[in-house]
């Protein structure tokens, strides 16, 4: 113990003079507790007061945090308390998923730590683990599989119970943290004003008491994130202010290059460049030095796109240059972990092969064993049939050869045990076949419910899928889109000819349309309604978006009793109507359209109308969509019909 004390000694000794207050307040703290007197209370402050030098470090990146983290867990395996235990892997948790951007393996860790602390009565401990889940939710929500209402409902629950936490307690640092993440999570649904309703109550608390650093930094930079949502610029300025004083006296250089990059937007939506780029080259600074390659990245290609705004093509190629590097060395880590999932993903269908080739080796093996039976039977049918015969014809020769009585009564016993035999191998056969029937039926069964797994399986990870496309397309694409756009917008040359103005503005209209169309799809390719509320409200939310476009009025008919579907049918349907609408809106120059669901017998109808220019000839081979449309109603064992008169009319029947 003496020798891990004196490591513990050095290793805050070397991290000495950090120029962050809080982390030589933090390492004073374990040398007391270093220098005190064995004794069980002492072992448990000091592995509290590591545990949290140890997660400041985290947060901060220093080099030293993976020997601090080892020797906290040397401490924690000297000392065997059940709460340093939770504490160690609520930092490990923390180190996976901040240090190492491995959110599966964080949240994996901080489930095990809830488990051990919900069976101590350490609160503050169990709210901290709560604290970390909650975390790892918001940091990692793009790659939940569960619906977003679920996973909100889930996040403000922990939340609610953090704040209990705190109130039971009554610690302010605890209840604080429990407002802050339900006001996350309420910003994520987009509820900014109730948000802000707890941040400004989690302000009051930090006016009112002392809570530590990381609290106030989350409840001003928040402060500032929303105002800003609220387009509330004065206020979001100031918070923005009091966060940045904050981080620069603890050289938080994760929070100063994020309020760089947010004032360097700020000055730009203001034309006041100078100020942007002073500001945007402080950003890429504390990127450096913060040392994770995402960020850097990030800054260097927002200083590229300005000093091509700027026309210094010198400044411009040097920051490509890097902004490619970086961006190369990312999507070789992304290109390695895809083909890690590939990898897991392919065994884990092997498995499901071999799983089905095994219950088809075994479905074989039962038809074998039922034939052999069925021939075994006859061979036994025919043996009774001769042994019938034999005895039919000792019975005649005794007819023939004694007309005594005493044979005569014999012969009807005989009789009389050849139906009792008889009736006797009826009922086994009968007993039998049905055995066999029943041993066959549930098989049968069992293959049809797993094949009924692999289907649900599959369904479950194209949704996943398409999730993931579509915030890709919410959060990246569209928002190059937008800032191309911004860029060729801000330039406002003058041309030569009225031919070379046309093209520009053509070419600033395509990329509007464009970034409607990229829109229109993210927010439709698994639209959250789908899931939640079904077909019906699906298509109501997607008329109402249709009709905002301005280009074709569409009117939406549907009967009031329409219930829900199968998730199959609802998604090929709604992936049919948005196909469709697409092209009338491209190409029927309708003024009006028309869609119409309702049941009729065991058919769900559905009717898109329009009174546009309809299809032109030959439409099948001119990339119309039609091939696919068919393809899709065929997979619903439906019919799809095509009226082109007075417009076009797309008429279908789909059985439910």
């Amino acid at each position: 113990m003496r020798k891990l004390l004196f490591v513990l000694f050095v290793l805050i000794s070397s991290a000495a003079f950090a120029a962050r207050p809080v982390m030589d307040s933090l390492a004073n703290q374990v040398k007391i507790w270093t220098k005190r007197p064995a004794s069980i209370h002492r072992d448990t402050m000091l592995v509290t007061a590591w545990s949290k030098y140890t997660y400041y470090s985290i947060y901060f990146h220093e080099k030293n945090t993976p020997q601090r983290l080892d020797s906290l867990e040397s401490l924690t395996k000297k000392i065997k308390w059940k709460v340093g235990e939770g504490l160690l892997l609520i930092n490990k948790s923390f180190h996976a998923s901040y240090f190492q951007n491995d959110f599966s393996r964080g949240l994996e860790l901080g489930l095990k730590a809830k488990d051990i602390l919900d069976k101590t009565k350490n609160y503050e401990a169990i709210a901290t683990v709560k604290v970390r889940i909650a975390s790892i939710m918001l940091w990692n929500i793009q790659n939940i599989a569960i619906s977003k209402n679920e996973f909100l409902n889930r996040g403000m629950k922990i939340s609610e119970e953090i704040y209990a936490l705190g109130q039971n307690i009554n610690n302010h640092e605890i209840k604080c943290l429990g407002l802050i993440y339900r006001a996350n999570f309420l910003n994520t649904s987009g509820k900014y004003n109730l948000a802000l309703n707890d941040l400004k109550k989690a302000e009051q608390i930090i006016q009112e008491n002392r809570v530590e650093y990381l609290t106030k930094n989350l409840v001003f930079g928040m402060l500032s994130t929303t105002y800003n949502v609220l387009l509330d610029r004065k206020n979001a300025n100031h918070y923005s202010e009091i966060t940045l004083n904050l981080a620069e006296k603890q050289q938080d250089y994760y929070s100063l290059l994020s309020i760089y990059r947010f004032k360097a937007e700020h000055e730009a939506l203001r034309l006041n460049f100078t100020k942007s780029q002073e500001y945007l080259e402080k950003s890429y600074e504390y990127s450096k030095k913060f040392g994770v390659t995402k960020f850097i990245s990030m800054a260097e290609g927002l200083l590229y796109g300005f000093y091509k705004f700027k026309n210094n093509k010198e400044k411009a190629l040097e920051f490509l240059e890097k902004y490619k590097a970086h961006e190369d060395s990312l999507a070789i880590e992304k290109t390695q972990k895809i083909y890690a999932d590939y990898d897991l993903a392919t065994k884990q269908s092997r498995i499901h092969q071999l799983e089905n080739q095994r219950l088809i080796d075994e479905k074989q093996s039962q038809e074998r064993e039922i034939s052999y039976l069925k021939i075994f039977k006859a061979k036994e049918d025919s043996i009774f049939a001769q042994k019938n015969e034999k005895i039919q014809s000792d019975y005649n020769l005794a007819i023939k050869e004694s007309k005594i009585k005493a044979l005569e009564n014999e012969n009807l016993m005989t009789q009389a045990n050849k139906n009792q035999l008889i009736r006797n191998i009826l009922i086994l056969s009968l007993a039998a076949g049905l055995g066999f029937a029943l041993y066959f039926f549930r098989n049968n069964k069992k293959l049809r419910a797993k094949n009924r797994e692999i289907k649900a399986a599959l369904l479950e990870g194209q949704t996943l899928e398409r999730k993931r496309v579509a915030q890709e397309l919410h959060d990246n694409l569209s928002a190059k889109i937008s800032g191309i756009r911004w860029r060729l917008e801000s330039i406002q040359p003058s041309f030569e000819t009225e031919k070379q103005g046309q093209i520009y503005n053509s070419t600033i209209n395509a990329l509007a349309e464009v970034y409607t169309d990229v829109r229109l799809i993210s927010h439709n390719l698994l639209p959250e309604e789908l899931e939640t509320k079904g077909l019906k409200t699906a298509i109501e939310k997607l008329v109402d978006e249709l009709n905002s476009l301005g280009k074709t009025h569409f009117i939406y008919n549907a009967s009031e009793t329409l219930g829900r579907f199968e998730s199959k049918i609802e998604y090929e349907i709604f992936s049919i109507l948005l196909e469709v609408s697409n092209n009338i809106l491209k190409h029927s120059q309708a003024t009006e359209a028309l869609v119409s669901l309702e049941k009729i017998h065991n058919n769900l109808v559905v009717k898109i109308t329009d009174n546009g220019v309809g299809l032109p000839e030959n439409s099948e081979k001119k990339g119309m969509g039609m091939p696919n449309l068919r393809s899709r109603v065929a997979s619903l064992k439906g019919k799809i019909e095509f009226i082109n008169k007075a417009g076009l009319s797309v008429e279908m029947a789909i059985p439910v």
